[in-house]
C-alpha cells in the first residue's frame, strides 16, 4: 500500500531471519531508473569491484588500489585509509529492527590507539582518542584488512582484521 507499510513488513522479515534478509521490492522500468536513479551508482559500484578484483590479481594491494581509484574518480576525491588493526570488543543488541551498537578497533601496523565505530545499521561516527574521525554524511567504510571485502555491521566480529576507509 505504501513504502511505510513494506518498510513495516520487511523490518519484520528481516528480524525473524536473524538481521539479514533480501528482498525484490519498488519495482520500475528502464525509463524510472533513468529519471529517478542517481546517476553512476551502478557504473561506480562497478567500476570499485573491478578495481579490487584486479589488485588481487596482480598480488598487489586491494586496499591501497580502492583509495587510488576513489580519489581519481570525479565522485568522491578525498577517500583514505583511515585505519587498520583488530576488533578487540564488540556491543551489539537490535533495537525496532536496527543493528544497534559500537565496534572498538586495537591498532595495528602503522596505525597506534583504538578507534571506537558507532554504528545504527550505517556505520554513523569514527572516533579515535575521543575525536571525531569521521561523521556521516561522510561514508565509513569497514573491510576485511587482506581483502578489500566489505564488512556490515550485522557480520562484524570479536577478532577480525579490518581497515577502515573514510
Amino acid at each position: 500500500r505504501s513504502n511505510k507499510s513494506a518498510e513495516g513488513l520487511a523490518r519484520v522479515i528481516c528480524i525473524q531471519m536473524g538481521g539479514m534478509a533480501h528482498m525484490g521490492i519498488y519495482p520500475m522500468t528502464g525509463a524510472e531508473v533513468k529519471k529517478y536513479s542517481i546517476r553512476r551508482t551502478l557504473t561506480l559500484a562497478i567500476e570499485i569491484g573491478q578495481t579490487i578484483r584486479e589488485a588481487r590479481a596482480r598480488g598487489g594491494d586491494p586496499l591501497e588500489a580502492l583509495c587510488r581509484y576513489l580519489n581519481e574518480c570525479d565522485t568522491y576525491g578525498d577517500a583514505r585509509l583511515i585505519f587498520e588493526g583488530n576488533i578487540v570488543d564488540m556491543e551489539c543488541r537490535t533495537t525496532r529492527g536496527f543493528a544497534v551498537g559500537r565496534a572498538t578497533i586495537a591498532g595495528a601496523g602503522d596505525f597506534s590507539g583504538r578507534m571506537e565505530i558507532d554504528f545504527q545499521n550505517e556505520n554513523l561516527v569514527a572516533r579515535q582518542g575521543g575525536k571525531n574521525a569521521v561523521v556521516v554524511p561522510d561514508l565509513i567504510c569497514i573491510l576485511d584488512q587482506d581483502t578489500a571485502e566489505p564488512i556490515t555491521t550485522e557480520t562484524l566480529r570479536y577478532g577480525q582484521r579490518v581497515a577502515v576507509i573514510g
